[in-house]
């Protein structure tokens, strides 16, 4: 369900939130790192980031690492498996004040190794939002831990999209990357074994008190 999954997630970003969306399918390690260049390149402090991955990854055991598998990644080579690295890589070089990257794909949670950063109950005061974007921020919620994750179940949405699209789209005004994994995460338990996650990005310049916004469009 990867292609339908990531053409429904760019239609809830662009007509719900007005996100200007690239839709990459069934692509390249190549073209996926094209496209990550052109975009540190173009965005400036004054933009947001989501990344987007529905897919295939691997855990390298040995060294303790995870690997995104594009379309021309094969089994018994690593020079086309995009690692946890090469992306935290161009997060931190990127000059957007938010980045999130969601994640669904196996092994997804080696993403979130090191962070500091789980379900945080943080005070709604009426400067929080104001608090908030004054921080840089680079998080990442992914569809599981360290295990093997459904690609169906969700209709034809995997189990973790569908419940981040219903999530996106019954949200009113506006919610923060904490709110929208609370609520990811309670709908995609009950309906997988699966556990999604929620962490900054360790080594990727994210600022304590940062998150990133989902503000719906009037």
């Amino acid at each position: 369900t990867a292609v339908t999954d990531a053409r429904a997630v760019a239609d809830v970003l662009r007509r719900g939130y007005g996100f200007r969306t690239t839709l990459l399918t069934n692509a390249t390690r190549g073209e996926i790192l094209d496209t990550l260049l052109d975009l540190r390149k173009r965005l400036t402090e004054r933009d947001n980031l989501l990344v987007y991955y529905a897919g295939h990854g691997v855990l390298d055991n040995a060294a303790d690492r995870g690997f995104w598998l594009p379309r021309n990644a094969r089994e018994d080579s690593r020079t086309d498996w995009l690692s946890n690295a090469d992306i935290t890589d161009f997060l931190k070089a990127m000059r957007a004040n938010h980045v999130m990257v969601v994640a669904d794909s196996c092994y997804s949670g080696t993403l979130t190794r090191g962070g500091i950063r789980g379900i945080d109950i943080t005070p709604r005061t009426p400067d929080y939002v104001s608090k908030l974007i004054k921080h840089k921020s680079r998080t990442v919620l992914t569809s599981g831990s360290l295990e093997p994750v459904s690609d169906s179940g969700g209709g034809q949405h995997s189990v973790f999209a569908k419940a981040m699209l219903d999530v996106l789209r019954d949200n009113s005004s506006l919610i923060d990357g904490t709110q929208l994994f609370a609520k990811v995460r309670e709908r995609a338990r009950l309906n997988a074994n699966q556990t999604p996650q929620y962490q900054n990005i360790r080594l990727a310049g994210h600022e304590v008190g940062g998150d990133f916004l989902f503000v719906r469009k009037k």
